[in-house]
C-alpha cells in the first residue's frame, strides 16, 4: 500500500470523495470540530474536504482569501478524518489523515501542500502530531516499514524467496521497534483520544487489544474509535460507500455478511483448477482464510492456523485458503514453503478476487467461520482466538 493508505487498513476503502455537497449528520449535541487555515500560496476557490472513511459523514468548502473554516458536528467523541485540498483525481493528492475531536484546529502553511503545513490548536492536535510522525508513512520509521514491504513483494512477485526472508525479518524487527515506541505514548498519554487509534489500528491481537484499551481513561474509553471497537453495529451500525452504490445499499450489502447470516456462494478454483463452490462444503465446517503471499502480516497467522487444522480437520472441520495473489508462481511457491497443507484456491485477480469481494475482505488477513447449515459463525479471528473459538463450536 502506498503512503497513508495504508493506515486505513482498518478501515474502509476511502472511495472517491464527494464535490461540495455536504453530507454532516444533523445532531442537536453542540460539540463540534472548528478546522480554520491559511494556506499562504494555495489558490483561491481550492475545494478542502473533510471526511470521516468508516461512517461517510463529510464536510466541504471552498479556500478564500488563502483561508478556509471547517466545522465537523462531533456527537459520538473523536476519530480520524481524511483530509483533502483540490479535486485531483489521484487519491493519494494533497492529502493527510487527521485525528479530530471536539475543539479547535489550526492549520498554517506557506506552500501548496497540506503536509507541509503546521498543525496547532487543542491538546489533542499535538497528541496527534507525536502520533503522526510514528504512523506516516511518508518518512520516518514506517516509511521504512512500507519500503520493506515493497522490497518484500518485489522479491515475492519474482519468487526469490532468499530475499523475501531477508526483507521480512527487517521489516518485522521494525514493525516492532514501532509498535513499543506507540505502546509507550499510549502509556505515557493513557487519556488520549488518539490512543485509540494506535491500539485499534496497529494492535492486530484482540485479546491483547481488549487488555491494553480496559488501562485507557475515560475520555480515551469514549472517542468513537473505541466505542466504535467495544459495540460493533451500535455506534456506527455499518459502514457506508460514497463511491457508487447508496447508504442504503451499502449499508444492505455490509449487513448480509455477519454472524448469523447466510454465507455469499462462491466459486473458486483450487491449485489444480477444480472449481469450488460453498455447496461442496455442505454439512461440514468451513474456516475460510483469505491470504497472499506478499502478506506479511499474515505470516504469524500461520502456526495459529495449522495448529487449528491439526487439531479440527478429523472433527468435520475443513480449511479453505484464499490467496489475493495474482502471480501463480509466487503462489504456488508460498504453499509450499510454508506447509500449507489444507486446500488452497485462488483466481489469481489480486484484490479483485470475486470470493473476497463477497465476503468483504478488504483487508489480509482475514477470515470467516462457517457452519455445516451455511450460516456465517464468526469473522476476524486471530492467534489464539481462532482455536478458542473453534473450541466453544466444534466438540
Amino acid at each position: 500500500m502506498k503512503k497513508h493508505l495504508f493506515l486505513l487498513a482498518c478501515l474502509p476503502a476511502l472511495g472517491t470523495f464527494a464535490q461540495d455537497g455536504k453530507q454532516q449528520f444533523s445532531t442537536k449535541n453542540e460539540k463540534k470540530a472548528v478546522i480554520t487555515a491559511y494556506m499562504e500560496n494555495s489558490p483561491n476557490d481550492t475545494l478542502v474536504q473533510l471526511y470521516e472513511p468508516y461512517s461517510g459523514e463529510y464536510d466541504s468548502t471552498r479556500i478564500k482569501n488563502h483561508r478556509f473554516t471547517l466545522n465537523m458536528p462531533m456527537p459520538k467523541g473523536g476519530s480520524i478524518y481524511v483530509l483533502k485540498i483540490g479535486t485531483d483525481p489521484d487519491p493519494m493528492a494533497d492529502i493527510t489523515l487527521v485525528y479530530v475531536e471536539d475543539g479547535k484546529m489550526h492549520i498554517t502553511g506557506k506552500g501548496k501542500k497540506i503536509n507541509d503545513a503546521k498543525f496547532t490548536g487543542d491538546k489533542w492536535v499535538k497528541e496527534w502530531q507525536e502520533v503522526w510522525k510514528l504512523a506516516s508513512g511518508v518518512k520516518g520509521i514506517s516509511k521504512q516499514v512500507n519500503d520493506l514491504e515493497a522490497q518484500l513483494m518485489k522479491a515475492n512477485e519474482i519468487g526469490d524467496e532468499d530475499a523475501a526472508n531477508s526483507f521480512a525479518r527487517q521489516r518485522d524487527s521494525i514493525t516492532a521497534i514501532r509498535k513499543k515506541a506507540m505502546l509507550d505514548w499510549v502509556r505515557k498519554n493513557p487519556n488520549s483520544g488518539v490512543a485509540g487509534y494506535i491500539l485499534t489500528c496497529f494492535v492486530p491481537n484482540l485479546a491483547e487489544k481488549d487488555s491494553l484499551i480496559a488501562t485507557l481513561g475515560q475520555h480515551a474509553k469514549e472517542s468513537r474509535i473505541v466505542q466504535r471497537h467495544l459495540n460493533p453495529g451500535i455506534v456506527d451500525p455499518s459502514p457506508v460507500s460514497i463511491k457508487a452504490n447508496t447508504a442504503e445499499e451499502a449499508n444492505a450489502k455490509f449487513a448480509a455478511v455477519a454472524p448469523g447470516k447466510d454465507a455469499p456462494d462462491f466459486s473458486v478454483p483450487d491449485v489444480n483448477g477444480k472449481v469450488l463452490t460453498l455447496k461442496d462444503f455442505k454439512g461440514q465446517y468451513l474456516l475460510l482464510d483469505f491470504w497472499a503471499s506478499w502478506c506479511g502480516p499474515c505470516k504469524p497467522q500461520i502456526p495459529f492456523l495449522k495448529a487449528a487444522n491439526d487439531k479440527f480437520k478429523n472433527k468435520n472441520l475443513v480449511m479453505l485458503g484464499v490467496s489475493l495473489d495474482s502471480k501463480k508462481e509466487a503462489w504456488l511457491k508460498a504453499i509450499e514453503s510454508h506447509d500449507l497443507n489444507w486446500i488452497n484456491a485462488s483466481s489469481l485477480k489480486g484484490w479483485a478476487e470475486p470470493i473476497a469481494q463477497a465476503y468483504g475482505a478488504s483487508a489480509i488477513p482475514f477470515n470467516v467461520l462457517i457452519g455445516p447449515d451455511g450460516k456465517i459463525l464468526a469473522m476476524g479471528l486471530y492467534g489464539e482466538d481462532i482455536d478458542k473459538k473453534l473450541s466453544e463450536i466444534i466438540k
